[in-house]
């Protein structure tokens, strides 16, 4: 479970990547962060992560600018994690990387959100899930990003990678979302039960993981009968 007690009140710990995948599917969101076990586990999957992570490791590290390397130096985190808090409930999450640019003689930062594919092109549902991911973060390092005076600029970036080809396939300016910490409390709502949730629709749904769909009770009772209907 993604909750812990300290000093009598309940806190509920939300990743970043998990709680974006709201955006995808709410019932898939609430799994992940409340039941672990839930994920990509097969040999298929856990290759197109290492591959994943390879890749964002090659895009990632070319870029040596001497502020970068500053920046993410006194931002280093041991537990390579971040947090901020909303109400009772805990965002953490850690960035994939980040740019500084000059504007007016001072000194700004767009964070990065790198995203790799073996798809010809992404769904714009799996997209928006990437934005969102990328405008909370921005949302957990905004303070600290003024503390050490590189603020965040007015856009930061979503960048799609071919896993086939290694080349950018789509690059998405987006923008800091002034209400996400309204988006985390009524993700929190739904989760309780306070607020209606939208399930989306069964080929969304496919694109679930594996393990998700088979423990998800909506998709089993969808798919059977999308079968049942086509026979």
């Amino acid at each position: 479970m993604s909750q812990k007690t300290n000093n009598k009140i309940n806190l509920f710990y939300f990743s970043v990547s998990k709680l974006s995948h709201f955006v995808f599917c709410p019932k898939r969101s609430k799994m992940e962060i409340f039941h672990r076990t839930y994920g990509i586990t097969t040999k298929s999957g856990i290759s197109a992560i290492k591959t994943g992570n390879r890749l964002h490791y090659q895009y990632s590290f070319p870029n040596k600018s001497f502020d970068r390397v500053l920046i993410r130096t006194k931002l280093n985190n041991k537990n390579k994690e971040y947090t901020k808090q909303v109400d009772n409930i805990v965002v953490i999450g850690h960035y994939d990387d980040l740019r500084v640019l000059r504007y007016n003689n001072a000194k700004f930062t767009s964070l990065v959100e790198l995203k790799t594919t073996s798809k010809k092109y992404m769904w714009s549902v799996e997209i928006m899930a990437a934005v969102k991911q990328l405008q909370l973060y921005m949302w957990l390092m905004k303070e600290q990003l003024e503390k050490l005076g590189f603020p965040l600029w007015k856009r930061s970036y979503v960048e799609i990678y071919s896993q086939h080809t290694g080349r950018l396939m789509r690059r998405i300016p987006v923008e800091y979302d002034s209400n996400i910490e309204q988006w985390i409390r009524h993700v929190a709502d739904c989760f309780r039960g306070l607020e209606k949730v939208s399930i989306p629709h069964i080929g969304v749904c496919r694109k679930c993981p594996k393990n998700v769909r088979d423990a998800c009770n909506w998709y089993v009772l969808m798919n059977t009968k999308t079968k049942k209907f086509d026979m």
